[in-house]
Order: C-alpha cells, then sequence, then structure tokens
C-alpha cells in the first residue's frame, strides 16, 4: 500500500540544521508475547533539559517501519527522537494483524511509554504521525486517550465504513487490494475479506468498521491534529478529514495536497510542502516554538499542479452546478461548460430506474472524455434514485463536457468497483448530477 521510496529522502533535508543522529534497532515484547520490531532514531549529543522531544511514525497497510525511514531522518535531524516501529502482523514484527483494532490500539499505548520513558526523551512532548493505515491507528489512539502532545495524520480515515463502503456498497477494487496485502497474516481480515469484497453480510463488517472508527470521539480530543489528505485518493476521499476537521475539539488544521492511494501517490509532488509544514506544527506545539501555524488560515488547497494555493478560514464554500443527462443509454454526454471549474464537497447523481432485476449494485462513473471526475454506487431500487459521490477535488477546465456511465462496476480503467458477473438488468430513465464545486477554482 503507502510506501515512501528513499530516493525521496534527498529533497527534504533541505532545511535539516547540522544535527547528526544514531540509528538502533530492536524489539519489544507486548503484553501478550507478541514483539514489535522497531527503529529508534536519536540526535547525537546530550539532550536537551527534559529530555528530547519524540515523535512516533506509524507506517501504512502492507508495510513496516522501514518505509518511515525518509520521514525519520527529516524529523531526527531537526533535533527530534524518533520511534518508528512495525505493526503486528506485519514485516518481522510477530503476530496477527487485526485491523488497527484493540490490540493495535494497545500496541501503540505500549510503543508510547516505552519511548516516553527512555531517559533521553521527554515524557510529555511526544507527538504522533500516521500515513494510512497509520493515520488510521494515531486517530484511534487519540480516542483511547493517548497522551500525544500533537499529531499528524496523512490520507486516512474517520470513518472506515462510510469510505469504503459508501452507500452500503464495497469500493470493491480498493477493499480488494487493502484485503490481498495482509489477509496472508491475518486470520480476522482472511474471514471477511468475500463478505466485504462483495458487499455482503455487511452488517458484520459495519460492525468492525465502526470499532476502528475515532468519527463518535473527534468532538472530545483536544490534541491539537494537522490533516493532510490528497485531492484524489479513491480509498479516502477529502469527506474523511473534512468531517475530523470540522468535529475535531482541538486546535486544527486541513491541507488537501497533490498525493494519496490510487490514483494519486504517496509522496506527491509538494511533498517538501508537506513536510515544512508538519515541522512547523510539531515545532509549535511540542516546542513551544512561535512561528504562526496557529495563526494562518486553518485550510488550505493545492492545486492541481505546480505550487499555487489557497488558503481559507475554514472548509471553502461551494456552489452547485446541474447538469443533466437524458436519455435511457448507458453513457450519455452532457452539456459543455462555459467556464472553468474545480469540484469539492459531496456531488450526487439523481436517477430514475424504470426496472431492475437482480442487480446487486448500480455504479456510476463521471468522466471529462477517458478522465475519472468522481463515482458512487447504491443498490438499486424502482423509482427516483440518490447516488452519494466521492469528494475528489478535480479541475474542469473552461469548454469541459462531463459523461455519465452506468453498470455493475466502474467504467473502464477505473479500479474503485469491480464486477462480479452477478447482474441480470436493470432500466435507467433521465439522470441529472448536482455538481459541487469552489465558488472560485484554485487551479
Amino acid at each position: 500500500m503507502t510506501r515512501l521510496l528513499p530516493i525521496v529522502l534527498g529533497l527534504f533535508l533541505w532545511a535539516a540544521p547540522a544535527h547528526a543522529f544514531s540509528k538502533t534497532t530492536g524489539f519489544q515484547t507486548m503484553t501478550d508475547g507478541t514483539s514489535l520490531a522497531y527503529d529508534l532514531y536519536e540526535p547525537d549529543g546530550a539532550p536537551p533539559s527534559g529530555g528530547f522531544p519524540g515523535i512516533m511514525l506509524l507506517h501504512g497497510l502492507g508495510g513496516s517501519k522501514d518505509d518511515m525511514a525518509p520521514i525519520a531522518q527529516v524529523f531526527v535531524s531537526h533535533g527530534y527522537a524518533v520511534l518508528a516501529y512495525t505493526a503486528r502482523g506485519e514485516g518481522t514484527s510477530t503476530g496477527d494483524l487485526t485491523l488497527a483494532g484493540p490490540d493495535e490500539i494497545s500496541d501503540e499505548r505500549a510503543m508510547e511509554q516505552w519511548f516516553a520513558g527512555l531517559p533521553e526523551v521527554s515524557d510529555t512532548q511526544i507527538g504522533a504521525w500516521g500515513v494510512s493505515y497509520g493515520g488510521g491507528e494515531t486517530w484511534d489512539g487519540l480516542g483511547a486517550g493517548i497522551p500525544f502532545k500533537a499529531a499528524e495524520v496523512v490520507e486516512t480515515w474517520t470513518d472506515l465504513y462510510s469510505a469504503l463502503w459508501p452507500g452500503n456498497v464495497a469500493k470493491s477494487g480498493i477493499v480488494l487490494g487493502f484485503a490481498k496485502a495482509v489477509d496472508a497474516r491475518s486470520p480476522l481480515v482472511a474471514s471477511i475479506e468475500n463478505d466485504a469484497i462483495r458487499s455482503t453480510n455487511l452488517g458484520q463488517v459495519e460492525a468492525l468498521a465502526d470499532a476502528r472508527s475515532v468519527a463518535p470521539k473527534l468532538s472530545s480530543i483536544t490534541t491539537p491534529v494537522y490533516m493532510f489528505q490528497g485531492r484524489v485518493d479513491y480509498a479516502f476521499d477529502v469527506t474523511q478529514a473534512e468531517n475530523g476537521f470540522a468535529r475535531l475539539g482541538g486546535p486544527k488544521k486541513l491541507y488537501v495536497g497533490q498525493f494519496g492511494h490510487t490514483p494519486s501517490t504517496f509522496p506527491g509532488s509538494d511533498f517538501d510542502y508537506v513536510m515544512a509544514q508538519g515541522l512547523a506544527w510539531f515545532d509549535h506545539y511540542l516546542l513551544g516554538a512561535p512561528n504562526g501555524i496557529d495563526k494562518a488560515p486553518p485550510v488550505t488547497i493545492a492545486a492541481a499542479s505546480g505550487t499555487k494555493r489557497a488558503s481559507y478560514a475554514g472548509v471553502p464554500r461551494t456552489k452547485t452546478i446541474t447538469v443533466g443527462f437524458r436519455g435511457t443509454t448507458a453513457r450519455r454526454t452532457g452539456p459543455v461548460f462555459r467556464q472553468a471549474l474545480e469540484t469539492f464537497g459531496v456531488s450526487l447523481l439523481k436517477v430514475q430506474v424504470a426496472r431492475v432485476v437482480q442487480y446487486p449494485r448500480l455504479v456510476v462513473t463521471v468522466l471529462a472524455g477517458n478522465r475519472v471526475i468522481t463515482h458512487g454506487a447504491i443498490v438499486p431500487k424502482k423509482g427516483l434514485q440518490t447516488i452519494r459521490l466521492a469528494n475528489y477535488v478535480q479541475y474542469l477546465p473552461k469548454g469541459t463536457r462531463l459523461s455519465v456511465a452506468f453498470g455493475p462496476s466502474s467504467a473502464s480503467g477505473d479500479v474503485a468497483y469491480l464486477g462480479f458477473g452477478d447482474e441480470k438488468s436493470i432500466t435507467l430513465g433521465s439522470a441529472d448530477l448536482e455538481l459541487q464545486v469552489l465558488t472560485k477554482p484554485v487551479t
């Protein structure tokens, strides 16, 4: 899944003070006997009074502590002690992976206590940085009361079920990819894999996902959290961070940037900006540096390319552009846009279902040419149906003409929704797209 490439390291030591560091590797044994591999990075020289401030790094699904080396080396070079560890059931750690469940949160707490207990590390000034699966663990750790002084979460979820099973239909291509990354070492994932991918027995899937989602606890969390979310991320769309930003009880900041899961990558082209912001956040909330990051506008959105960004006092305002798609065919084209637009927020596709016979999932893909703009799915019934579409930030130049493709799976080239050949027939009538766009494009 999310992997960091060592080649990026040279790009991000640009502002590093001359802090040499040492690295030690070992294992910590949990109360149930599980052994977790770790790397401990420490600046050379005597620690300051009270110990080095610390940062814990939590990796993505199917990864390990080794993926965190480029991040760790940036933070340690700026004077932080850094602990990266491999989650249970991954890499050289032992045990079974239980999908950011109670065992993983217990591990996270134990590793934080061990880290804080080191004589050269501060026992109070410790932050957490987590990406994807590690971001979910970071959120859940905060919800469980692990005393992080500050946190940063990257391309992750606040509500796992709504992210991967929106409308009670699995983003089956994404869920399949996640499952295959870990099912060999996760009896839990293997036991629910078929249901999770095919959207069957979803009560069990939803209960499991809800137990691993911080959403109900967000208002009670007062830890400062910087949320980094990708413009186009098929696993965790912008709504996951937007909901976190809206509900979090403490200081917060949101950056929507040029990275993410499929079809994006991590790191992205703006990774230097992400790291600079991350350092400033920890410097302020762990070290008390008066760098102004707490005074800056709390929401920033990157343009589709280049270094242009727009900042806002809160979640930016949007307007609705209605696009009609008449006819009954599976693929239809709308009118030409006479102005440039940039999507943001949850758009809706309303379609008349005239007839449906054993059609377990109706998927709609919204395209500009061959580029996927957004998508969504429902379990269809006869009558007017509303499909909630994923929240991606997509630039639509003047002259763009959107099309919609209906079917039992995503349109060609879109890996989000797989089909299984288990459908019979459906007859559709007119459709209207209520497209949410920024009042002024960023790109």
